[in-house]
């Protein structure tokens, strides 16, 4: 169990591009950005695997939503073998049904691969992703009383409860299909030397979670399971580790090396000395594992006016410590997008409904959609919902000062536009979606 794992930002698309090129999404030009196209100069490790002869296959949703080319124009194909699924280039709508289940696509897969060859699977579930069918949770035998804990973010009533108990229907689900795909791997007879990771691209769908940089949204649940080299099952590792970490580890783990498989140089660093692999070259201990970095872009398109594709929110943040360090460049936008505009950058479901209904007034209203200061810190021993600045009451500023300089210089190393002086260009990156244009009457 990695007890401290994070995306680099908290919305799918940029969230994935980590993972795939093991680069922060601010280094990724406009895959930093959600709904984008995606640069055909960035190669994703899966196309490294393939390059190497690795068999590789995927079902379910992979990278999107986007657009994502080849630099002649193709569709990418990320080097996959397809079996079916969502945003999966070549495969069938859909994550279950007509295809078969995630189990029976990954027997096939199995099936497909030569005698001896080592494989790569990727499977991205929908799961949980909204919308949720409402009540579903109390349809399933659940209660309000069952959730132990509502973030102090949100009201602890009714409505709040019963939406995440949906949630957690759809978590369930997930479980289940991981499940019926863990069946056929023990029944292959090859889960003893397989390394099966399972983790989630970012927080729950909910008000100041999904698509923020707060601890609910970008730390995420990771646990990995590899029984010929896991010796010591249940072992917590408290190490940091980020997305930008899992494509060295497993061009490493495959044979198939960072520095030569193409892609461009990785910012990442492997974790397979966390997983007890001896002798590790590229683990921890090549790498500062006491900080660990978070931010967004331009999450949802038109939430805010001002260009084409409207304007984002860009943050930045580290973690170090108990402690959590926000700076919001852009203090005077709304983080949740222009009200007048629906919050775009929240998704819909029965808690943003209820907060709207409430109104600006309503100090949850205030937590969840109102502007926010340039400077945030959090003590996450004593407020893991992030819902007391420090700053705002005048402690910890020196701390403050030092985690800013600390991050500032990093992602100076990483040549950050946003740092060195060009982050507009994040707000100028066209948008994949199809964006509705005001008619122009004639003259």
């Amino acid at each position: 169990m990695f007890d401290n794992v994070y995306t680099p930002t908290a919305k799918c698309a940029p969230s994935r591009a980590a993972i795939l090129t093991g680069r922060n999404p601010w280094q990724l030009e406009e895959a930093a950005n959600h709904q984008s196209f995606f640069p055909a100069k960035f190669k994703a490790f899966t196309e490294s695997l393939a390059d190497a002869g690795i068999h590789t296959g995927a079902d379910g949703k992979f990278w999107g939503p986007g657009d994502a080319k080849n630099a002649d124009g193709t569709p990418r194909t990320w080097g996959l073998v397809k079996f079916g699924g969502a945003n999966i280039p070549g495969g069938k709508k859909g994550s279950d049904g007509k295809s078969g289940g995630p189990g029976e696509r990954f027997q096939a897969f199995l099936k497909a691969r030569p005698e001896g060859k080592p494989f790569f699977y990727w499977f991205g579930s929908t799961n949980p992703h909204r919308p949720y069918a409402l009540d579903s949770g109390l349809a399933a035998g659940k209660k309000p009383a069952d959730i132990d804990r509502v973030p102090k973010f949100w009201p602890d009533n009714d409505t709040v409860r019963r939406d995440m108990l949906d949630y957690a229907v759809e978590i369930e689900a997930y479980d289940s299909q991981v499940g019926a795909i863990l069946d056929v791997l023990e029944k292959s007879g090859e889960a003893q030397n397989t390394l099966v990771i399972v983790t989630s691209d970012h927080g729950m769908p909910f008000p100041r979670v999904k698509g923020h940089n707060y601890e609910m949204s970008n730390h995420v649940p990771l646990v990995a399971r590899w029984p010929a080299v896991v010796k010591k099952a249940g072992t917590r590792v408290p190490d940091f580790v980020s997305f930008i970490d899992l494509a060295p580890t497993f061009l490493e783990l495959l044979g198939a090396p960072a520095d030569r498989s193409g892609m461009a140089p990785l910012t990442g660093v492997s974790f397979s000395d966390l997983l007890e692999v001896a002798e590790s070259p590229t683990g921890s201990g090549a790498r500062d594992r006491s900080i660990v970095i978070i931010g967004r872009e331009r999450n949802d398109v038109r939430a805010r006016p001002g260009t084409e594709a409207g304007l984002g929110y860009p943050v930045r943040g580290i973690r170090e410590g108990n402690l959590l360090y926000l700076h919001n460049f852009e203090p005077d936008r709304w983080p949740c997008g222009n009200v007048e505009l629906g919050l775009l950058d929240t998704d819909g479901g029965p808690t943003k409904k209820f907060l709207e209904d409430a109104g600006d007034k309503d100090p949850f209203w205030q937590y969840c959609f109102g502007k926010r200061p340039q400077e945030e810190l959090f003590d996450l021993t004593t407020d893991p919902d992030c819902a007391k600045n420090l700053l705002a009451e005048g402690r910890y500023s020196a701390e403050a000062v030092k985690m800013k300089e600390r991050l500032f210089a990093e992602l100076k190393r990483q040549n950050d536009p946003r740092i060195l002086g060009n982050g507009a260009v994040f707000d100028q990156y066209p948008t994949a979606k199809r964006v509705a244009r005001p008619a122009v009457k004639a003259k």
